[in-house]
Formats: C-alpha cells, sequence, structure tokens
C-alpha cells in the first residue's frame, strides 16, 4: 500500500498543481481578455469615426472639384485667351452700333501674362451720340461686356446738342 499512497500522492499532487495552474491561466486571461476587449471595442470606435471622415472628406473634395470645375470654366469664358481678344474692336463696336453712336477705336499698349498674373490690352474709345443717355447706356452694358475687363477713365463733353465720350480701359486675357 505503501507503494500505491505514494503514487497517489504524487498524481494527487500533479493534478492539484494543474488545476492551481488553470485557475491562475483562467484569472490571468480573464483580466486580460476584458482588458484587450475594451482595446478592440476602442480601436473599432476610431476606425469607424475616421472612416467616416474619410468618407465624408471624400465626398466634399468631389463637391468641391465638381464646382471648381463649374467656377474654372466661367472664368474660362470670362477671361479669354489672348487670340480671342482679336474681335475686341468689332465686338465694342457692335455694342457703339446698338445705342446709334459713332465709334473710334484704337490699342493703347499691352501687358504680357507672366506666372500668375493676367496679361491685359489697353484700348481708348471716343464715342458721340445725340443723347447723353445713350453714352450712358452704353456704359452702362459695356460694365456687362462678356470679357474680363477695367473702366480707367470716363470723361464726357456735351456741345452744340451732341454728346461725346472718351473711355479708356484694359480687357484681361489669360
Amino acid at each position: 500500500m505503501n507503494h500505491f499512497k505514494k503514487r497517489f500522492t504524487i498524481e494527487l499532487g500533479i493534478s492539484l498543481i494543474i488545476v492551481i495552474a488553470l485557475l491562475w491561466g483562467i484569472f490571468f486571461f480573464k483580466g486580460n481578455i476584458s482588458d484587450y476587449t475594451r482595446k478592440i471595442v476602442l480601436a473599432r470606435n476610431t476606425f469607424s469615426a475616421q472612416t467616416s471622415r474619410i468618407l465624408d472628406e471624400a465626398s466634399l473634395a468631389g463637391q468641391f472639384n465638381n464646382e471648381t470645375q463649374n467656377d474654372l470654366n466661367a472664368l474660362y469664358n470670362y477671361i479669354p485667351l489672348y487670340d480671342q481678344l482679336i474681335n475686341l474692336n468689332q465686338s465694342l463696336q457692335t455694342l457703339a452700333t446698338q445705342y446709334n453712336l459713332t465709334y473710334g477705336f484704337s490699342f493703347a499698349g499691352e501687358a504680357q501674362k507672366s506666372g500668375n498674373t493676367l496679361g491685359s490690352v489697353s484700348f481708348m474709345l471716343s464715342l458721340g451720340g445725340k443723347s447723353a443717355n445713350d453714352l450712358l447706356a452704353f456704359l452702362s452694358s459695356i460694365e456687362r461686356f462678356r470679357y474680363l475687363h477695367s473702366i480707367d477713365s470716363v470723361s464726357v463733353k456735351s456741345g452744340g446738342g451732341n454728346y461725346s465720350m472718351n473711355l479708356k480701359g484694359k480687357v484681361y486675357y489669360r
């Protein structure tokens, strides 16, 4: 029996050591599992928030690109190429003819485009008419001219029932 007790005690001791090791492992991993679970939940929430933010930014970028492209197309229509200014004289003359004005046009110089700045072509107009209202209507109409421009000076004179207007301005090109 001595051999049986010795073997039983050894196997009981080994079993107790295994049970104690298993219980220690369960308690150890239970604490770590809850810690890792919190980390996983936090990482999942962070990932979800970042994914949502990326989708929002992608949507805004697409919307911005569409609107920017529309605005850029409008600017390209409003700011002509240099070659498109070849008809500037005719366009202004057509406008003056609509208001029954005599018309004189001359180029007054050019500023070349460089880098991000637009180039410009300076011009001078001499207009004449029988009514100051026609000259003012022309001036109002030229404010809505189809190309980007600036009016540098305007002078109006009257004499003998006729009115004349001298106008200096620039048309910009890209």
